[in-house]
């Protein structure tokens, strides 16, 4: 089922024989050997900052939570809507139907933010819609995940001849009578591969995303100082998640545009070892060893004959 209003969000919803690991649903018989996909806010913080001492309050909460009216109003539309996957429809529709009967949600490709945040702005990019649908879908007890969706091509943005990677991601939701994919841009196929992750790895996408997304719209006057900061969200990205090739790729290209070439060696090889299938991270090498080494340049000028 495929809907587009007129600007809002697009969405598309199908039952899908997902066989996937899940380890917090309820339904695994031996758990342990289960990787955890889902987490308790409370849980998410600590498990934050083991793998990231130090990090603040505000940084550590978990992007999906949402409060208690929120959920309370999701939970009204939904136990309206028959038993089944027409009540994750009703979820879904939620997010994005006109106040006062909906939240009024809007795609925007450009805005990546916690759950709380995107309610604020009344838009966000799928990263931002999934954190609210999990949060809403978690208040209501859902067995409900954030994947990734890989295709061969990647979502990609140039700065001067280096490509930075960004992400496409869905939910999906697993219960005994319900497999359900939930894709707020209508692109996945049979061909994606969708892949569950777990909620850390979800929150790396979302800073990796906000920190891609600083660069893309800064202006020439901030560049050093938007590159800087941009690198230290990079940076935390991949320490929340060591595995995430595609923000090591990017924290290799805020270290070249501040001219830490050693430091953005180390990141493009580390991103070539984990995401080889894209070749952004080789290219991006190349593309700064060339310049490091120094290039020859033609300038055309008036000269005296």
């Amino acid at each position: 089922m495929h809907r587009s209003r007129d600007g809002r969000i697009i969405l598309a919803l199908f039952v899908s024989l997902l066989l996937i690991l899940v380890g917090s649903s309820g339904c695994a018989s031996n758990q342990s050997t289960r990787p955890k996909l889902s987490y308790r806010p409370s849980e998410f913080r600590t498990a934050l900052r083991d793998r990231v001492p130090g990090l603040s309050d505000e940084l550590s909460r978990a992007p999906f939570e949402l409060s208690d009216k929120i959920t309370m109003m999701a939970r009204k539309r939904v136990m309206a809507a028959p038993p089944g996957t027409r009540r994750v429809d009703a979820l879904v529709s939620f997010l994005s139907d006109p106040k006062p009967q909906g939240l009024g949600l809007q795609y925007d490709w450009a805005i990546s933010a916690t759950a709380k945040r995107t309610l604020e702005l009344g838009r966000g990019d799928c990263v931002a819609l999934a954190n609210v649908l999990v949060g809403l879908g978690r208040g209501l007890g859902w067995p409900i995940f954030f994947a990734e969706a890989h295709t061969d091509e990647p979502i990609t943005h140039e700065f001067d001849e280096v490509t930075m990677l960004s992400d496409h991601m869905v939910v999906i939701v697993l219960a005994r009578s319900v497999r359900m994919v939930v894709d707020f841009l209508g692109l996945v196929h049979e061909g994606y591969d969708l892949r569950p992750i777990d909620d850390l790895t979800a929150y790396a996408h979302l800073i990796n995303n906000i920190a891609g997304h600083r660069v893309i719209s800064q202006q020439e006057t901030d560049r050093v100082a938007g590159w800087n900061v941009a690198e230290k969200g990079f940076q935390l990205a991949t320490e929340i998640q060591p595995d995430l090739g595609r923000a090591w790729n990017n924290l290799g290209i805020a270290y070249t545009k501040l001219g830490r070439f050693e430091d953005a060696r180390a990141a493009y090889q580390r991103a070539v070892e984990l995401d080889t299938v894209f070749g952004s991270a080789e290219h991006n090498l190349i593309i700064m060893e060339t310049r490091a080494a120094g290039e020859p340049i033609l300038i055309e000028s008036a000269l005296p004959e």
